[in-house]
């Protein structure tokens, strides 16, 4: 009898331990037999965002010349005619790349007297100055050589005066006014991107508000730094 119960325990744990070996060596097969590429699909793909690589070649891209400007900024010239009725000198700046600024200054200013040599005597006095303030496009051809458009107005004041002498007594009379005038420009501007020679050629024709319209041109010499 205790013979039976020990066949029976041992034939039991030899069936168990079949059974476990069994499963693990189907398990381990299974796994190999696996092909890891075909379950990367179904694991969720690491996002990349081509957003921020975008953003950093835009930031990190160069400016082109054109959007820097010219690499001489400032320019100092002499204008003869043009709004400075007679002449002006000029200082002018690219304030933004192909839109320069002009302030000029021109004064002028003349006397003449006669006599007759018998004690009467008369003369006259003129002086004007000009303050003239312009804006300019310079986008239209390359850096160095281009069409200039633009305009703006001018501040000018004339004074004037009169005297005469004589034996009987004498006489004078002045007067003094300030004009506001509006000024147009149209021509041809040389002016070096990297600095140097200035040349400019064009119309400016000018309204003196309330008085007339001068159909006048100009010619600047200077130079660019």
């Amino acid at each position: 009898m205790k013979l039976l119960h020990t066949l029976t325990a041992a034939s039991l744990s030899l069936i168990a331990y079949t059974s476990v070996a069994a499963a693990a060596e189907t398990a381990e097969a299974a796994t190999d037999s696996v092909d890891p590429s075909s379950v990367s699909g179904v694991l969720p793909a690491e996002k990349t965002d081509s957003s921020n690589g975008t953003a950093d070649k835009e930031a990190s891209a160069p400016k082109s010349k054109k959007d820097e400007g010219r690499e001489a900024k400032n320019a100092i010239y002499l204008d003869l005619l043009g709004p400075g009725l007679i002449y002006s000198i000029n200082y002018d700046r690219e304030i933004i790349p192909d839109l320069s600024a002009r302030i000029g200054f021109s004064y002028l200013g003349y006397s003449v007297s006669a006599s007759d040599g018998a004690g009467t005597s008369a003369g006259a006095k003129f002086s004007y100055f000009a303050i003239p303030l312009t804006v300019s496009y310079l986008g239209l051809g390359s850096k160095s050589n281009c069409l200039e458009l633009g305009g703006g107005a001018e501040i000018l004041n004339m004074k004037g005066n009169g005297f005469v002498n004589a034996d009987e007594g004498s006489a004078s009379v002045g007067a003094s006014r300030t004009f506001v005038a509006l000024t147009a420009l149209a021509g041809y501007r040389h002016q070096p991107e990297d600095g140097g020679f200035v040349f400019r050629i064009g119309l400016s024709p000018t309204a003196i508000l309330g008085l007339v319209t001068v159909p006048t041109g100009y010619l600047s010499l200077g130079a660019a730094f």
